[in-house]
């Protein structure tokens, strides 16, 4: 499984009780087309934490405003470029993108994908996303953790 991380400016933090409770971390399987969320918070804030974030995530359905969706793009673009500053970094790229797509791409041809992401396709990402049914996995104290059907 090829495995590609990013941080997205679209997918902010929700803020609870006046305090930013947790982090999000995006993960993308490019052969599987699953998107996955890792969230940590607080013992008793976690349920809450996870339906805030499945509230975030429902709020895709109807679009982003052309300045996220231009901000996360530059993020993303920022990550690629940063990552082709070194000739290890090329390395891992071009073996990465190699196995994924079956040849790698230039840092340009990347920047210019990205840039060609339209709001609609963002919209129907999500709700492909959201139209699907969670799996929630955990490890740690599980004390407070709620169940599938609760968070529905």
């Amino acid at each position: 499984m090829v495995e590609h991380t990013a941080s997205s400016y679209l997918l902010q933090p929700p803020i609870l009780n006046n305090h930013l409770v947790h982090s999000v971390l995006t993960l993308i399987m490019f052969n599987t087309g699953m998107f996955g969320l890792s969230i940590s918070a607080a013992g008793a804030e976690v349920g809450d934490v996870l339906k805030a974030s499945i509230g975030v995530m429902s709020g895709f359905n109807d679009g982003v405003s052309d300045e996220a969706l231009g901000a996360a793009k530059n993020k993303l673009k920022l990550e690629i470029l940063s990552e082709y500053e070194s000739n290890l970094g090329v390395r891992a790229a071009t073996g990465l993108e190699s196995i994924a797509a079956g040849s790698p791409s230039s840092a340009s041809q990347l920047c210019g994908a990205i840039d060609s992401i339209t709001n609609e396709e963002v919209m129907e990402a999500a709700k492909k996303i959201n139209g699907s049914a969670p799996i929630l996995v955990s490890y740690g104290n599980v004390e407070n953790m709620p169940l599938q059907r609760e968070l529905l």
